[in-house]
């Protein structure tokens, strides 16, 4: 095991507390960010009312009004819920690797149980994907539908019901899902900080394990080796942000606290 103990408060986390630093890439450090912040006010006073225009080409993190969401935050907070699904309620996992690709379904209970209260709530570099259950991308059932209805769509032009579609997440401090692409779409944080890392190039990675692995692993090389046109784009987001992502781009994201939920907006877009 890859360790690196700095001794006596010779590490301090992103809250100022000592601890021994394990690891080369902490979820608990502050990372750094080199994607434009924008507030509310800016960012409607560029995009107008209707927000971001479609396709947009370059990721933006939305540092929204507090208030955003309020009442769905109220309703998945780890000390909400279970009391806001039905009690046997079963969730479907998909691994962490880059295509989500092996499935495993278990009750919600025992996925908290699993992820929040054992093994410190963390997932750890050397795990396998497939030894990363994550809760992500399989939660259109009726039962999920109707708790995301509490949901306020982000500000995009193909933001609507019809061009959209909703996905829920939880996870813990270390999880997230390898290197992938798709199209474009928002990613807001509920309850826990995410960080994301992009690229509109593919990066070297490999795919059968999860994000933390590249980030321990591979991430400083690919920072000191990325050229124009193959910039690595990296942001935190903390309850109540978003960050837009373009369509296309490479990205991977891990979740930096033990208890972690969002919601991804993924949208239909066109010229």
């Amino acid at each position: 095991e890859d360790t690196l103990n700095a001794g006596s408060c010779g590490y301090k986390n992103h809250a100022g507390e000592c601890q021994s630093k394990q690891w080369r890439w902490m979820p608990d450090d502050t990372h750094p960010c080199n994607i434009e912040r924008w507030s509310e006010k800016r960012y409607f006073a560029r995009y107008g009312r209707l927000g971001l225009p479609r396709l947009h080409e370059k990721p933006i993190v939305l540092v929204a009004n507090p208030k955003r969401n309020e009442r769905l935050r109220n309703l998945t907070s780890l000390e909400t819920l279970l009391d806001n699904l039905p009690m046997d309620m079963e969730v479907t996992l998909s691994s962490s690797n880059s295509f989500s690709e092996h499935r495993r379904t278990i009750p919600l209970t025992q996925y908290l149980d699993e992820t929040v209260y054992q093994n410190d709530g963390e997932t750890l570099p050397n795990q396998l994907s497939n030894e990363s259950w994550y809760l992500f991308g399989e939660t259109y059932t009726e039962d999920w539908k109707k708790l995301l209805t509490n949901y306020t769509l982000p500000p995009c032009h193909s933001c609507t019901d019809d061009l959209s579609a909703l996905a829920f997440g939880i996870g813990n401090r270390g999880s997230g899902v390898q290197w992938h692409v798709h199209g474009p779409g928002f990613s807001e944080a509920l309850h826990g900080r995410k960080h994301w890392i992009l690229s509109p190039t593919r990066p070297e990675y490999d795919p059968d394990y999860p994000s933390r692995h590249w980030m321990e692993y591979s991430y400083e090389a690919a920072k000191e080796s990325q050229e124009e046109g193959s910039e690595l784009f990296e942001c935190t987001i903390e309850p109540g942000e978003m960050i837009y992502f373009p369509d296309k781009w490479f990205h991977a994201t891990i979740n930096l606290d033990k208890y972690t939920a969002f919601v991804s907006t993924f949208t239909a877009d066109y010229l």
